[in-house]
């Protein structure tokens, strides 16, 4: 096991959190063989410069608190960073319990919506439940929330009908 390689790992790991596939790749292009790989990894956990567990409450806080990820695509992105499975079903929960998104899916359905254009109703209410689902969240969730908008947007137009009459 090289010194050198093994401190270059842990300023690696000191500078930001990272990710099991992060760290096999840098391990990989600074030609380690596969089979010390593993040993690198456990060293770089015990003395804490490395934790999965951190990785994934870091990640998953930020995608979903700030950029409003739902938890289907937090849970395939932790799954293609290779986070352990188990590790991703006890942090995700914690996560979704404890914090609140900057913004709601109906929030976000409702700003898709206006800046969204189709040829027919049908065409845009399929557009926009993509786009829920795509972000990550369930169908049903994205059906409930943009029936939600949708009726406060009819509201709107009714309102503004009225007041100019």
């Amino acid at each position: 096991m090289d010194t050198d390689i093994l401190n270059k790992a842990k300023y690696y790991c000191a500078r930001a959190e990272r990710s099991p596939r992060n760290l096999r790749l840098f391990l990989m292009r600074r030609e380690v063989p596969s089979d010390e790989i593993d040993e690198y990894l456990t060293l770089l956990e015990e003395g804490r410069y490395y934790d999965p567990q951190r990785y994934a409450e870091s990640y998953a806080r930020t995608r979903y608190r700030d950029m409003s990820h739902g938890p289907r695509k937090i849970r395939q992105a932790l799954r293609m960073q290779e986070v352990p499975t188990e590790i991703i079903d006890a942090v995700l929960p914690e996560i979704l319990e404890e914090e609140e998104p900057n913004y709601s899916l109906a929030e976000l359905l409702e700003s898709k919506l206006r800046r969204t254009s189709a040829r027919t109703p049908r065409a845009l209410f399929d557009k926009m439940m993509r786009y829920g689902v795509g972000r990550g969240y369930q169908p049903s969730e994205v059906y409930e929330a943009l029936q939600e908008v949708l009726q406060a947007m009819r509201e709107e137009e009714e309102e503004s009908e009225s007041e100019e009459v």
